[in-house]
């Protein structure tokens, strides 16, 4: 009896080898979100990159994707302490509207929503918010890392899941992330991300979805 038992642990342990091994190179793909791009709304961009994401974005908007870029001002630590030091520094959203508007955004086709956001889950219920109050939009595009993509349309579907309309929600995560989906474990930086992003998959699987 002890032998079969020790059998079939050997056998499951090398099962479980074998899954692993075929799936290890699809960990990163299976990160990324990317759907076929039509006409839409608004464009919507995740903070925490500055550079390559609103990139995406101005192509999108220059290409007549959509009329209205979409941010959410990010938490910034002790961001409170340097204005009572009279010292005042642009945030993420901030910078992103520069840049865009160096880029030939006009001021009014970029939206910046109050949120003091400190993950994508803020930034999905301050979206949430002002959707509810501009029911003419029913579509969005979604702007993020590569690595980021996958999670960040799944917490953007539960969260406008609540609304009293379907909104379509594309994801056009921007192609100027160096994040390489095939090959990320020969990268230090690359294998962090798709460990960190897999641990907070859990996070929203387990109990972020249920608070949104």
């Amino acid at each position: 009896m002890k032998k079969k038992n020790h059998r079939k642990i050997i056998i499951a342990f090398i099962v479980l080898v074998i899954i692993l091994a075929l799936s290890f190179p699809r960990l990163g793909q299976w990160l990324v979100a990317e759907d076929d791009i039509v006409k839409s709304d608004i464009i919507v961009v995740l903070m925490g990159s500055v550079p390559d994401r609103i990139l995406q974005a101005v192509d999108l908007y220059q290409e007549g994707e959509a009329d209205k870029i979409v941010v959410v001002n990010s938490h910034r630590v002790a961001y409170d302490e340097l204005l009572g030091r009279d010292v005042e520094i642009p945030g993420d959203a901030q910078l992103s509207k520069t840049a865009a508007n160096s880029l030939g955004i006009p001021n009014e086709d970029i939206i910046i929503l109050e949120g003091d956001a400190k993950s994508t889950q803020d930034e999905a219920l301050a979206v949430r918010e002002f959707l509810r109050s501009n029911d003419e939009i029913d579509s969005m595009i979604l702007v993020t890392s590569k690595y980021h993509s996958a999670r960040a349309k799944k917490i953007f579907t539960r969260a406008l899941d609540s609304l009293n309309r379907d909104i379509g929600i594309l994801s056009s995560p921007t192609k100027y992330d160096s994040f390489n989906a095939k090959y990320w474990w020969r990268n230090r930086e690359d294998a962090k991300r798709v460990i960190t992003e897999y641990m907070k998959l859990v996070n929203f699987y387990v109990r972020e979805q249920f608070e949104l």
